[in-house]
């Protein structure tokens, strides 16, 4: 390459990457485009602070359930937790010819650890996507958030229900959406990222979802039901069903989500570690759960939510020769969770939150509550 040809590479490098950090800064979505590839940088900046009237053990900075114990100094301890690290970087690269749009996504943030896979920061998305536009097929190849139960609740907590009734999480996959008009069908395999090279689990998750929207529904609305199968040391399923709608009442705009589901052996793929396998008795567990909540949209710049998840394992599965005391902090036999949130916009990329969250965990015959106070600071780019 001749050097006049290299100084014009560098310098147009250099340009482009002066032009995404001033955007950056500014607070705007970051878009650029190279030939037939376009690129977008995305973030935000968030943190919470939080007051607790109970100890959550095992989740520290996002809730999951009260810790466990007989006696109060067990579970009983107030404390402050300040915590950034919700805070995520995301690119999205795309390409779009005559037949297909094709994009790259991957997005991190600062959850993990410094064990196994979970290295910080922590990927949180990593796929390929692939649109074929004259038959409307997607295919989703890599870690995405999972194909089924695809909603989430409006939390200001980063934990949105975990072990209270939401099924969520972000696994590796191979997932196919096939849209024809306000109807989708999905199909997907999905498994955990193994860690352990001793393990013998070979079948992974087998996925199907039906979703209906718009249409007779009105605009955005939706429902969906869909399902899993999979069969390891027991087998395992599940059944979920989702909703989504709005509405208006006089001048104020109103969204109402949910979803409910029932299954056995439903674990780690689904954010239930624990909670699908009896160690002592070696058979799977079955369980219901759910959650709803509606948000009422009080001016542009307020918005305030209410709602609740239960997550209720069988009592006889899940006690079956264990005592209580022999149930670690993640295991229960019911978790509950009631919250009351609202956001305040402040400017188009800053708004502020508050949350108060009632969490009431059950073991067998001791109930054991915990409440969270938060506060909120969010920037979004």
């Amino acid at each position: 390459m001749k050097l006049g040809k290299v100084r014009k590479l560098v310098g147009l490098t250099l340009a482009g990457v002066m032009c995404l950090s001033a955007s950056a800064f500014a607070g705007e979505t970051v878009t650029a485009k190279s030939s037939d590839v376009n690129w977008k940088l995305y973030g935000r900046v968030k943190v919470d602070f939080n007051y607790d009237t109970a100890k959550f053990t095992k989740y520290n900075d996002f809730i999951g359930a009260v810790a466990n114990g007989a006696k109060d100094s067990d579970w009983k301890n107030d404390s402050t937790n300040f915590n950034p690290r919700d805070t995520r970087l995301g690119a999205i690269v795309s390409t779009d010819s005559q037949d297909w749009k094709t994009t790259g996504r991957i997005e991190i943030d600062f959850y993990g650890t410094t064990e196994g896979d979970n290295l910080i920061p922590r990927m949180r998305l990593g796929y390929i996507d692939l649109f074929y536009k004259k038959t409307k097929t997607d295919i989703r190849i890599g870690q995405d958030w999972i194909p089924v139960a695809q909603l989430n609740p409006s939390t200001v907590d980063f934990g949105i229900l975990s072990a209270a009734g939401n099924l969520w999480w972000r696994m590796p996959q191979i997932t196919v959406r096939q849209n024809y008009g306000n109807w989708q069908i999905l199909g997907s395999v999905m498994r955990r990222h193994r860690s352990d090279v001793g393990t013998n689990v070979r079948m992974p998750w087998l996925l199907a979802r039906l979703q209906y929207k718009g249409g007779v529904l009105g605009s955005d609305n939706m429902v969906a039901i869909g399902g899993g199968y999979r069969k390891d040391e027991v087998t395992r399923w599940l059944i979920a069903g989702e909703y989504k709608f709005g509405f208006k009442l006089a001048d104020l705009k109103f969204k109402v989500k949910g979803e409910l589901w029932t299954g056995k052996g439903i674990g780690a793929e689904f954010l239930r570690y624990d909670l699908d396998v009896n160690s002592v008795t070696g058979k799977a567990i079955k369980a219901y759960g759910g959650w709803a909540d509606i948000t009422c949209y009080l001016t542009k710049k307020i918005s305030v939510t209410a709602g609740a998840g239960i997550d209720n394992p069988k009592d006889s599965d899940m006690m079956a020769g264990r005592t209580v005391a022999s149930l670690n902090d993640r295991q229960f036999t019911k978790n509950t969770i009631y919250y009351v949130n609202a956001w305040y916009k402040l400017t188009n990329h800053v708004k502020l939150g508050a949350e108060i969250m009632r969490v009431e965990t059950e073991r067998d015959t001791i109930t054991n509550k915990g409440t969270r106070y938060t506060l909120s600071a969010f920037y979004n780019f």
